[in-house]
C-alpha cells in the first residue's frame, strides 16, 4: 500500500512519524508531505498569494520506507502538493496524529481533518487522526489502530471520496478497550474571546476558551472517547440539511 501522510503539527511532530513507523514497519511505502512548522487551527486555508515550496528531507533518508518533505504551505495545501504532485497514484491519505482531539464541531477549524478533506475531495480514500484529549501521551494506540484501519479502508468497493474521522485514547495498545462508530457530538466552550490590556494600555484579544464538558448522546464521538474508546467517524463533504431542504418551505421573495 502506498501511503502519503500529512499534518497540522509540523514534519517533525512525533505523533506523524509514530504512525508513518508503524505502517513502514508493516511494508508500506509512506511518504509524508507535511508543513514545516505547526499549522494548526488554520482550518481548510489553502494558499493563492504566494510560491509554494517543497523541501526534501534528506536527514531523514535512513528511514526504511519512508520518504519526507515539507511545505511551506497549510495542510490542505501539503495533501494536494501530495496527491498532485509528490505522491500521485496513492492509494489513501492519513492525517495525523495530532497532539489533541479533533470531535464535534473541532472539525470545522482542523487542518487535520481539512487536510485529510482535501485527499478526499481529490479522490483519495482519506483518514484523519487524532489524540483523544491533550498533552503527551501514548501514541502505540493510535498508531496500532490506525495502520490497522488503513489497511481495511484500502478497498476498491468503497468509494474514493470517502474520510473518516479517528479519535483514540492517548495510551498503549496493550490498554485497548474497543472502537465504535460514532457521529459527531457537541463540544462548548466557554470564555472563548478574552479582552486584556498590554503594558502600554491598549486593548488587545486572545481566543482561547475553556472546554464545557456536557454528557452527550451514546452514539457520537464525544460519549466514545469519554468511555476509552476509539471513535471512528464517517464524514461528509455535502454540507446540505436535506431534513430542512425537504420539510422548507419559502414563498418567492421578489413576489
Amino acid at each position: 500500500m502506498n501511503v502519503l501522510m500529512t499534518n497540522d503539527d509540523g514534519v517533525h511532530d512525533p505523533g506523524i512519524w509514530a504512525l508513518a513507523r508503524m505502517l513502514a514497519g508493516r511494508g508500506h511505502a509512506v511518504t509524508i508531505v507535511a508543513p514545516e512548522r505547526q499549522r494548526s487551527a488554520v482550518s481548510h486555508a489553502i494558499t493563492l498569494h504566494k510560491p509554494l515550496r517543497v523541501t526534501p528531507h534528506f536527514e531523514y533518508e535512513n528511514e526504511n520506507n519512508i520518504t519526507v518533505y515539507s511545505s511551506n504551505g497549510t495542510p490542505s495545501d501539503c495533501a494536494m502538493l501530495g496527491v498532485l504532485e509528490v505522491a500521485p497514484g496513492s492509494d489513501i491519505l492519513i492525517s495525523g496524529i495530532n497532539g489533541g482531539p479533533n470531535l464535534g464541531e473541532d472539525t470545522i477549524y482542523s487542518g487535520t481533518v481539512a487536510a485529510a478533506m482535501e485527499g478526499a475531495l481529490l479522490g483519495v480514500r482519506s483518514l484523519a487522526v487524532s489524540m483523544s484529549e491533550y498533552g503527551m501521551g501514548d501514541y502505540g494506540l493510535a498508531a496500532t489502530f490506525s495502520a490497522g484501519l488503513a489497511e481495511q479502508l484500502n478497498n476498491p468497493d468503497l468509494p474514493a471520496r470517502t474520510l473518516w474521522n479517528v479519535n483514540a485514547p492517548p495510551v498503549g495498545a496493550d490498554q485497548y478497550k474497543g472502537f465504535r462508530i460514532t457521529r459527531l457530538g457537541t463540544r462548548k466552550y466557554s470564555d472563548i474571546l478574552q479582552k486584556r490590556v498590554d503594558p502600554r494600555g491598549r486593548p488587545y484579544y486572545w481566543i482561547t476558551g475553556q472546554l464545557v464538558r456536557d454528557v452527550d448522546d451514546a452514539d457520537t464521538d464525544n460519549a466514545a472517547t469519554a468511555a476509552g474508546l476509539v471513535s471512528i467517524t464517517p464524514m461528509l463533504m455535502d454540507l446540505t440539511d436535506y431534513g430542512l431542504k425537504k420539510s422548507l418551505t419559502i414563498t418567492d421573495p421578489m413576489a
